[in-house]
């Protein structure tokens, strides 16, 4: 964004005119041999078959930066492995896939059971298993992880990412990403826009943490692009839903302070695959992500109030016009139906999420440094067992 404007109490990095893309990334090149970066990207082999693969793997081609790059892959087959790693051969960096499903990792989670039990396929239980893999090979400064989905993607993600992070002279442990969202000729990211902005303006009235404090003041909280450092992320949890951005920014918040966090503007436009809202259907689509979210973030209120969903409603029809007011001032459409429909969506998905018991919300997977007290040797057992699936 062409501002400089820093507002809250995390750094807000911008994208300001300067030297280029060619000097930031021989920046990170520099930087990289003392602080050495991976990348993780969780995707579904389906994805592979989808328009944003070759951009992604065409652009990653230039990040000759980066120690590793590691794709999570998951709901995939033999074949799919097999596929995987072709496309990985012609990346600059070592690459790896990490197969969730292996016969050499089942047995590996299966004896690990009886303390961390990993669960059902879900992006949680990926990304937890790739973590693992990166903390094993105790080879990396930080981690910077994207989806496999983004189809405006650039070099410029990853690099933007970890500049924070890798930077000899900086300190951050965490950063977020954000960024435009508009597909076609609407605003997107009604999620975000639409639930977690006012529903959190309306929580820390109830309770002031320092979790709700640093998800306001994220431009895009439910961002799945972020980085952090492995001693961070070896000591956080790892939410299993949709939950995960949230969750992770409320670990986040719980482990190091506000000058250890910042934000950074990733690209003019981002656009990925679009989920449908389902309004009949919490189980599937926007309405399942909205009963997550809300369930994730009243985590952060030790007893919500019981008109919490008419203050939220009251909140986001306050702040509807406003998003109307951007997007008719920049020549795009407006469908003030569609988003009257969806704040009346997330307010029952809200509903929802209060009437859930706690055992009907999955917890998160434990850090990796609890882990390793539960199960020593966990993580090396898994590089060893993605390392015989990669040979």
């Amino acid at each position: 964004m062409s501002d400089f404007w820093q507002h809250g109490p995390i750094t807000t990095i911008h994208r300001l005119p300067g030297p280029g893309i060619g000097a930031l990334r021989a920046m990170l090149g520099a930087g990289s041999r003392r602080r050495p970066p991976a990348l993780l990207i969780p995707a579904l082999a389906s994805e592979m078959d989808g328009p944003a693969w070759p951009v992604i793997m065409e652009e990653l081609k230039r990040a000759d930066y980066l120690a590793e790059v590691v794709l999570a892959l998951g709901r995939a087959s033999r074949k799919d492995l097999d596929r995987a790693k072709g496309f990985l051969d012609d990346l600059p960096a070592r690459a790896t896939v990490v197969w969730p499903e292996s016969e050499n990792l089942a047995p590996v989670l299966e004896k690990a059971r009886p303390e961390v039990d990993v669960g059902p396929p879900g992006k949680g239980r990926d990304v937890w298993i790739a973590l693992g893999y990166l903390a094993g090979r105790r080879a990396f400064h930080a981690v910077a992880l994207h989806d496999a989905d983004i189809v405006t993607f650039t070099e410029e993600i990853p690099l933007r990412l970890l500049a924070p992070l890798v930077h000899p002279e900086l300190r951050f442990a965490f950063c977020k990403g954000f960024y435009a969202r508009v597909s076609g000729a609407l605003l997107a990211g009604r999620v975000t826009r639409l639930l977690v902005v006012p529903l959190v303006s309306v929580l820390v009235k109830e309770a002031f943490t320092p979790a709700l404090r640093t998800i306001g003041a994220m431009r895009y909280a439910l961002a799945g692009e972020f980085s952090m450092t492995m001693e961070l992320a070896s000591r956080i949890p790892v939410p299993r839903d949709w939950g995960l951005e949230v969750g992770i920014l409320s670990a986040v918040a719980r482990a190091v302070g506000f000058e250890g966090v910042c934000q950074v503007d990733l690209c003019e436009n981002y656009d990925h695959k679009h989920q449908e809202v389902h309004p009949e259907d919490t189980t599937r689509g926007l309405n399942r992500m909205a009963v997550e979210v809300s369930a994730a973030l009243l985590r952060e209120v030790a007893s919500p109030p019981q008109d919490l969903p008419a203050r939220y409603r009251e909140a986001a029809l306050a702040l509807a016009p406003r998003f109307r007011a951007d997007a008719l001032a920049n020549g795009l459409s407006w469908d003030e139906d569609a988003e009257m429909r969806a704040i009346e969506v997330f307010t029952r998905a809200l509903e929802k999420a209060m009437g859930l018991k706690e055992a009907d919300v999955p917890g998160p997977l434990p850090s990796w440094e609890e882990t390793k007290g539960r199960v020593p040797g966990l993580a090396r057992a898994i590089v060893e067992a993605v390392e015989r699936d990669n040979a």
